[in-house]
C-alpha cells in the first residue's frame, strides 16, 4: 500500500490549453496562490496567418534553480526554444522575464510551465499576456 502512495506522488500532472484569440492572458495553475508540484502545462497560442505573437509577464515568481532545471517556463516558437525563465530575479545562472517582451517567429507559439516535486517556499507562479501583432 505504501508503494502505491509513493508512485502516485511521483506522477506528473500534464495537460495542454489551446489559445486562439487575438489577445488574452493565462496564469500558472493556482495563481495567485502557490502553484502545484509535479505539474506540466503547455499553452499553445495560435493567431491568424500573417500575425506574430508578443508575450509579456506582469508577475513572475518561480522556484530558483541552477540553469532553470527544476521549475521553469519555456517559450517555444517554430520548434525553437526562445527563452527559459525561472526564479524571482535574474542571476548569472537564472533569468526572469522582467519587462522584456518575447516575440514569436510565426503565428504560433507554445509556453511550457513545469514544476518539480517541491514548492517549499510557496512560489506563486506567473501571469502572462499575449497579443497578435
Amino acid at each position: 500500500n505504501r508503494l502505491f502512495v509513493v508512485v502516485a506522488a511521483l506522477l506528473q500532472v500534464a495537460y495542454s490549453v489551446q489559445l486562439t484569440g487575438m489577445y488574452g492572458d493565462f496564469t500558472s495553475p493556482g495563481f495567485p496562490n502557490s502553484y502545484p508540484i509535479n505539474t506540466k502545462v503547455v499553452w499553445n497560442i495560435t493567431v491568424p496567418d500573417g500575425y506574430m505573437i508578443k508575450i509579456y509577464f506582469t508577475h513572475f515568481n518561480l522556484e530558483p534553480s541552477y540553469l532553470c532545471e527544476y521549475d521553469y517556463v519555456k517559450i517555444i516558437s517554430e520548434e525553437q526554444e526562445q527563452a527559459t525563465f525561472c526564479g524571482e530575479t535574474s542571476t548569472d545562472t537564472e533569468e526572469t522575464p522582467g519587462e522584456k517582451a518575447i516575440h514569436s517567429n510565426s503565428n504560433a507559439m507554445s509556453v511550457v510551465f513545469n514544476s518539480d516535486y517541491s514548492n517549499e517556499k510557496r512560489f506563486t507562479g506567473f501571469r502572462a499576456f499575449y497579443t497578435a501583432e
